[in-house]
């Protein structure tokens, strides 16, 4: 009983991990920028008296692209308050 309980198992798993085509992820030219602005907006918003230009915001746009190209997504795993690098 033991032995077919694990042989179902390991069938799901394959079949399962092989079944899926297609993946859904953050596009990183679209999904980073547009968050980036969002934000943008929303600080220009919330402090009025110290709002960021349009060409700051545009610089930060650009960066937040920038960011996502290799190698600098490595740096999303740098821990800051350990100093410890993931990789």
């Amino acid at each position: 009983m033991q032995n077919n309980n694990l042989k179902f198992k390991i069938v799901l798993f394959i079949i399962l991990f092989f079944s899926f085509n297609n993946v859904f992820a953050y596009d990183d030219q679209t999904t980073h920028p547009a968050l980036t602005d969002e934000i943008i907006d929303f600080y220009n918003l919330s402090f009025p008296n110290n709002q960021l230009t349009p060409q700051q915001k545009e610089w930060i746009v650009e960066g937040s692209i920038l960011e996502d190209t290799a190698p600098r997504w490595i740096n999303h795993f740098y821990d800051f308050f350990n100093k410890f690098d993931k990789f």
